[in-house]
């Protein structure tokens, strides 16, 4: 039987959790965490999550969410996991469960069911080959579990895929041919600093520019608040940005993206604003940087000439329905 998720089935979830979400790469979650990432986060719906129950007991379950106050959650549901005990992971629980989700949204109003970074739920995975190294979301369905074949074969469409990618910061360093540049850019104009309302100017215009609400709302936030933000700078005009800087509770580096407006590209400010990041990031505390990139962005060249990795590759998946 499918039906619709109920408080009372808080403790099979997360049993189903911890016996699971690890094999499928997920990080380790103690209940209290579970709750707050999933359960208890205010875009969890008992509307849009569903499980799957054999008997009286539950073996698996699905939970999705959607919004107008999320990116193009006008029009899309977002599922946010699937998670089935090892004897109900077949093909056909899957699909029961996704077309029960599925037939919410449509329901609700929604003319597409995704799996995208735009999905406010944020569920950490571990990083393959590290001791415990985590990223604090997913941007689709890892190509290499069942799960992702699975939706293909029901009508998902493969719209890109995102490169995860991993560096230990124990060993790095600014290379002399970056500091060489930065003198150089200097002498130009561009420089790299962390942010200051009383000297520099144009912080909303650049982000406009770049037309990422999610950069946006995170961006300006932390600016106001006082979070160190690093800007790259033609004179004191903000022509782009990366950071805020903060390690993680995992030591993790925070990384929210990198941005430079379009008349300000060509100066090779994107790069310098990485390798500081990079830089301050050690420098706070972090012990490694995570991020996700498209596997045909340009930024790319960047993250791995800076001696970032290739950890897991991931399919952003989108259905019609």
């Amino acid at each position: 039987m499918i039906r619709n998720y109920h408080e009372s089935d808080r403790p099979a979830l997360f049993c189903l959790w911890k016996e699971r979400a690890e094999t499928l790469g997920y990080a380790p979650l103690s209940q209290a965490q579970f709750c707050a990432l999933l359960l208890d986060h205010p875009d969890f719906s008992h509307e849009f999550t569903f499980v799957l129950e054999e008997n009286g007991s539950i073996c698996g379950f699905v939970s999705g969410c959607t919004g107008a106050h999320i990116p193009k959650g006008n029009v899309r549901g977002y599922i946010s996991c699937l998670i089935l005990s090892e004897k109900a992971d077949t093909d056909s629980n899957t699909a029961a469960l996704l077309l029960a989700l599925e037939k919410a949204f449509r329901q609700a109003g929604k003319s597409y069911s995704a799996v995208t970074f735009f999905n406010p739920i944020h569920l950490p995975w571990i990083i393959p080959g590290t001791d415990g190294h985590q990223h604090n979301n997913a941007p689709g369905v890892a190509v290499d579990l069942p799960l992702h074949g699975r939706m293909l074969s029901l009508g998902y469409r493969e719209t890109t895929r995102e490169t995860a990618m991993h560096l230990d910061l124990e060993s790095f360093t600014i290379p002399e041919k970056i500091r060489k540049k930065e003198e150089k850019m200097a002498a130009e104009g561009y420089t790299v600093s962390f942010f200051d309302p009383q000297k520099h100017q144009g912080l909303d215009e650049m982000l406009q520019d770049l037309q990422n609400p999610l950069w946006i709302e995170e961006i300006n936030a932390a600016a106001k608040a006082g979070t160190p933000v690093l800007v790259g700078l033609y004179g004191n005009t903000v022509a782009g940005f990366t950071g805020p800087i903060y390690p993680e509770s995992t030591g993790r580096g925070y990384f929210a993206g990198i941005g430079v407006a379009p008349r300000y590209e060509h100066h090779g400010l994107g790069k310098l604003l990485f390798y500081t990041l990079c830089h301050q990031e050690k420098e706070a505390g972090a012990k490694y940087m995570t991020l996700f990139t498209g596997e045909t962005n340009p930024a790319r060249c960047i993250y791995l000439e800076a001696g970032f990795q290739i950890a897991r590759t991931f399919g952003v998946l989108i259905k019609e329905l």
